[in-house]
């Protein structure tokens, strides 16, 4: 008789003690500075993030509890990917994926080391600029490094950074490169996103930079750009989880309090498979997302195909869901003081970030079946 023998590692969903302590700590955390009523005094407040929140979750470790050190490897992908999904939870107005996922990355190739000190203190925030087909980089080579041409119309929470990780192309290979966005010849422009958050048009105008500030000098090409772009599309996957679990929830009460005709909105049968379907897109969400996590800090092979497939789903499902939750609503879903409006701007704002769900797609369908086999 036949027996199936598993070799690969596989991912195990409930969390160990040290991945319970580190949600519990963030929902304590959040649910006190980034209530409804906090949120929307940061939001009309003009700031670019919300510095009280981030210094406390600097100061109660949670960032550093990500990164490897003396005693084990850290909680890695898998850790941020809890973290931003009780961010996205709680639609916490703070720069967390993309400085967790740079501060991983300073980890993973060894470089710029006293960056990281300042990211671990909390003074320094660091945007990711991954150039898209329409909007990217232009690279000059010179004496010493290189000279950085060209625009980004949308970079992620920018105001809010003093440093930038930048993608570039220079002769067909991949380079990832440290600046400060002091940098001469970067032109900041600051836009207010559809979700009110802060992001920036950049143009770079002649950047000076030079071999000392690329990450990952010594790796194979593109690896660096890759390595990043995945745990990004994973962990903005992860807070768009979260958001539509909070969406869900609140819908679930809001149909089960409201009554029409004399009974709940949730009793009647439109309404309970629309919530339903919404549920199930929610939980496949995350647990897609997590396992991709696990599996690009596992390294198996399969991780960039997880990466790409979970990060498509998100913005496929987190769609379906933000819609669902706000017609649940009725009209009171598109009045712009209901915070059943912020959950839909949120997740569709994350949804056009480093990749859309159609280019998620296409990308996956050519790591599946590569273009020279085509």
């Amino acid at each position: 008789m036949n027996t199936l023998s598993i070799t690969e590692p596989s991912m195990e969903f409930l969390l160990d003690e040290a991945q319970q302590s580190i949600v519990q700590l963030a929902g304590e955390i959040f649910s006190s500075l980034s209530n409804d009523e906090n949120n929307v005094v940061n939001q009309r407040s003009g700031r670019s993030f919300d510095e009280n929140l981030w210094t406390e979750l600097i100061e109660a470790g949670l960032l550093e509890a990500l990164l490897p050190d003396d005693v084990g490897p850290g909680l890695g992908t898998v850790g941020l990917a809890l973290l931003a999904k009780e961010q996205g939870r709680s639609l916490a107005r703070i720069p967390l994926i993309p400085t967790a996922v740079a501060a991983l990355a300073l980890a993973q190739f060894q470089g710029h080391s006293q960056l990281l000190e300042k990211i671990g203190s909390g003074t320094a925030r660091v945007g990711i600029l991954l150039p898209e087909v329409q909007h990217r980089i232009d690279a000059q080579r010179t004496e010493n490094g290189w000279q950085l041409h060209g625009r980004i119309q949308y970079g992620y929470m920018v105001p809010a950074m003093t440093h930038l990780l930048v993608q570039f192309t220079d002769q067909g290979v991949e380079h990832m490169v440290i600046i400060e966005t002091e940098r001469a010849g970067l032109g900041i422009e600051t836009f207010e996103g559809i979700s009110y958050l802060q992001h920036a048009e950049l143009n770079f105008k002649a950047v000076q930079i030079q071999d000392r500030d690329l990450l990952g000098a010594h790796a194979a090409p593109g690896e660096v750009a890759s390595w990043v772009r995945h745990r990004l599309v994973v962990t903005a996957a992860a807070s768009i989880a979260g958001a539509c679990e909070e969406a869900v929830r609140r819908t679930a009460l809001y149909t089960s309090e409201r009554e029409q005709f004399g009974r709940p909105l949730s009793t009647n049968q439109g309404v309970a498979l629309r919530a339903a379907d919404a549920y199930i897109d929610t939980q496949t969400t995350w647990l897609s997302t997590i396992d991709a996590a696990w599996q690009l800090d596992a390294g198996t092979a399969d991780g960039t195909e997880a990466a790409l497939g979970a990060s498509w789903f998100a913005r496929e499902a987190g769609f379906r869901t933000v819609h669902a939750t706000q017609h649940l609503h009725g009209g009171m879903g598109a009045d712009k003081d209901n915070h059943i409006h912020r959950f839909f701007v949120w997740v569709r704002e994350l949804d056009q970030m480093w990749g859309t769900a159609t280019q998620l797609l296409e990308e996956l369908a050519d790591t599946l079946l590569p273009r020279s086999s085509k």
